[in-house]
């Protein structure tokens, strides 16, 4: 009987000396095509080290009885918004291992082969979501296929196979022949409103987008205009309006973009308590100062603030329209209310509110490719007094491999998923410092700060007119 040896991608250290190897997949094992037999290296057996297999499947365990017991002891799922870190963390740690024990079962072949069908994913999620599937399937029973046809202007053929594919997902399935029942995870598409507003906002806009980016990138490579990107050519509006303005002229599909992005920032790891509890205010709060929201919604970041320094003045900035919507009082503290003033202003026009000590951007910059963040902070600067803080609070971009793998994925996706529908960006320390630089040499790049557990940063710049001055450089 012929010895068995291990492939190569499946050894625990294997050597790269120069000589490539190449990797089969596990499936070419029995393939019917006749192949060149290459010899594979054999285990060095003494070297005690475990095979990479071995680790991954031992830290799955690890991690998995972390959760089980917390599970057991607290009566909580293990998907809820609200375990501590410490289990959030063995959370990441099971599913990036499952994922890489996957890859290497798999090979970098069989990898790399389905990796590209992964938008079927977002084909059938599309489907079922502009139908409503979801909400015609009883929540606690099952309906036959063609019960639910009769439902849909489906036909048979593609309802069953629309479905039967979300199946192997989990979501949705099939106890018996044609009878369709909820699985937890269609149910939420029923349930949590915030989460179905995500699936349609992203199988919808982002979806039609990301598939014309290569078109967008073939005709304007440089991709610095907000009337040029994937969105633009998806939905027949190239040169003439970015993303947002298409939107806001549908109050259906504006409805659902800001419920999409409630949905993303109730995301663990983006809740405003970083900010909030880690970034100090208590000099401004010393001299009652003023803190600017710049295009900050219906306030909320400032309620909070508001609750953490009581002697500080709030000013939430944003378009007529998000003004005209907001909550009135603001919130039903009237001590936290009345230092809270909504103001409505464009920041792309010059800053109304002069000399504060504070302008805070939230999930602004990475909205706007590069020429349109300069001139955004140029908008800002007369308006601005000596020592004036600039807070823009964003993702900021690490060299890879530095952030936690389940976090690097969801960061780097955001990136790609600006390029798709506004040609922005997620952005790096260089980069950021780059922004200020070029907007004017006034301002003084103080640095990036990051919270335990947070996926955000705050990147800080502070206005300081004597630079110039010093530098002997014209603003």
């Amino acid at each position: 009987m012929a010895k068995f040896k291990m492939l190569s991608w499946l050894q625990p250290s294997a050597t790269t000396d120069g000589t490539k190897l190449k990797r089969l997949s596990l499936s070419n094992l029995s393939s019917p095509r006749r192949r060149k037999r290459e010899e594979l290296p054999v285990q060095d057996k003494t070297l005690p080290r475990q095979s990479r297999l071995t680790e991954l499947v031992t830290k799955i365990a690890v991690e998995t009885a972390k959760l089980e017991d917390y599970v057991r002891d607290e009566g909580f799922g293990v998907d809820t918004p609200d375990l501590p870190p410490r289990l959030q963390m063995s959370r990441q740690e099971v599913i990036w291992a499952a994922k890489e024990l996957e890859s290497l079962v798999k090979g970098p072949r069989e990898s790399l082969q389905w990796a590209v069908w992964s938008y079927i994913d977002t084909l059938s999620l599309q489907i079922i979501y502009s139908y409503g599937i979801a909400q015609l399937v009883p929540l606690d029973t099952s309906i036959t296929l063609s019960q639910l046809e009769r439902k849909t202007s489906l036909d048979a053929t593609n309802l069953a196979r629309v479905l039967r594919h979300a199946m192997t997902k989990k979501i949705f399935r099939e106890d018996s022949p044609g009878l369709i029942s909820h699985t937890p995870a269609s149910r939420l598409l029923v349930q949590d409103d915030l989460l179905k507003d995500w699936v349609g906002f992203n199988a919808e806009e982002c979806f039609p987008a990301a598939a014309h980016v290569l078109e967008a990138l073939r005709t304007h490579p440089e991709a610095t205009s907000m009337t040029e990107s994937g969105f633009n050519y998806a939905f027949g509006t190239v040169g003439m309006e970015p993303m947002f303005a298409t939107l806001a002229r549908d109050p259906d599909r504006a409805r659902r973009m800001g419920r999409a992005m409630a949905s993303f920032s109730s995301t663990k790891g983006y809740e405003v308590s970083y900010f909030v509890d880690g970034y100090d205010l208590a000099d401004v709060d010393d001299r009652a100062g003023t803190f600017v929201d710049v295009g900050g919604s219906h306030g909320f970041v400032c309620v909070e603030l508001a609750r953490r320094w009581p002697r500080m003045s709030f000013i939430v900035q944003d378009l007529a329209s998000t003004v005209e919507s907001a909550p009135k009082p603001i919130c039903d503290d009237e001590t936290i209310a009345s230092r809270i003033r909504l103001q409505k202003h464009d920041f792309f026009e010059e800053q109304p509110v002069k000399g504060a000590d504070v302008y805070f951007y939230r999930w602004i910059f990475h909205n706007y490719p590069t020429p349109s963040a300069i001139n955004l902070l140029k908008k800002l600067t007369p308006s601005l007094k000596p020592g004036s803080r600039i807070l823009i609070n964003d993702h900021c971009l690490r060299a890879p491999g530095c952030e936690p793998p389940w976090d690097e994925r969801l960061i780097r996706g955001m990136d790609m998923q600006m390029l798709a529908v506004l040609n922005a960006q997620e952005r790096d320390e260089g980069q950021f410092r780059a922004l200020f630089e070029a907007a004017d040499r006034r301002f003084v790049f103080v640095g990036v700060r990051r919270f335990a557990g947070c996926l955000m940063a705050v990147v800080e710049a502070v206005w300081e007119p004597w630079a110039v001055e010093e530098m002997g450089v014209a603003g």
